[in-house]
Parts: structure tokens; sequence; C-alpha cells
């Protein structure tokens, strides 16, 4: 993705029983993707995983540690999230198509405190994103809402705990 994040939105779209992705960013270019079930649950395992490796976390020693400091980390940067804005679609460019494609491939790779995440079609073109732990925290949010008005019952819940080093990038698919 060729600028920094400026907006991302994730509704549920029952006519299509897929979730709705879309990022913009800063130079306004807009990327659109549809997510399956299955890609959902692949992409809460990849957040999961991200947030699992936060420093903070990480240096916990109980397992109720872990799950206390990354909570406390998650509330705090959804606390300073603006859910109510607008997404913005003046301007904006299509790299893709403005249509929505088929997200189908996942590659990530976690390198100190940020998640290196692309997102890409069967075919062609997807995008990178660079993630945040405050910017993890609000797509966790903004993916939970959406999978709960999907009822799709996706387990987001507390990570395991994180392999010991990974400096490959990893696929799911």
């Amino acid at each position: 993705m060729p600028g920094s994040i400026n907006q991302i939105q994730i509704a549920y779209s029952p006519e299509e029983d897929r979730i709705l992705f879309r990022v913009n960013s800063m130079d306004r270019k807009e990327f659109r993707f549809w997510l399956t079930r299955r890609f959902t649950v692949l992409l809460v395992k990849v957040l999961s995983d991200h947030r699992a490796r936060d420093p903070d976390v990480v240096t916990q020693h109980t397992p109720q540690a872990k799950e206390a400091v990354q909570s406390f980390k998650q509330e705090q940067a959804v606390a300073g999230a603006d859910f109510k804005q607008q997404f913005s679609q003046d301007g904006n460019e299509y790299p893709l198509g403005a249509d929505f494609v088929l997200a189908h491939k996942i590659t990530y790779k976690i390198e100190g405190a940020n998640l290196h995440l692309a997102i890409q079609p069967k075919e062609g073109q997807g995008i990178n994103m660079v993630l945040s732990q405050d910017i993890n925290a609000t797509v966790t949010r903004l993916l939970a809402t959406a999978v709960g008005q999907a009822d799709w019952r996706i387990d987001g819940g507390s990570p395991a705990e994180p392999p010991a080093t990974t400096e490959v990038p990893r696929v799911i698919n």
C-alpha cells in the first residue's frame, strides 16, 4: 500500500454473507476486499498472534498477567479510536478496481512491534499494510463487531503462547 493508512472500515453484508473490508490511504487510494468466514478465521489468528507478541505482554510471567496486560492495552487503543467518523469516499482512486475483490491469501511477518500484513486475491495485486499494536486493536474491534453481526461464532479470544521466533514470512492459505 503506497501511503499510510488513513481509515479502515469493516462491515458485515448479510446479502453476501461476507465481510466488507475497506482501507483507504492518506494519498486517497482505496482498497476493497470481501472476507469469507474462512479468511476471517485466518485474519483473526494473525491479529491474535501479533497481539500476543507485544513486548509488554511477552515479558509477563503468568497467562493471567499476559491476558490482563493485553486487555488493558486493547482498551486503551480502542478508547483513542474514532469509530463515529464516516468512511471517506470523496476523490478516492481504486488501484484494485471499484468492485470488491475476494481476499484469498494472507502473508504476514511480525517485526518488532509491527505486523506486516499482505492481503491478496487469488490472482492479481493485493495490498501490503503495516499495523501497529494500536491499529491491530482497532481492526480487532471492528472485525469482532462484524463477526458478531454475522453470527459466525469465531473465537478471537486470548491468543496462544507465541512461537519463539519467526523470521520467515508465514503464508496461510
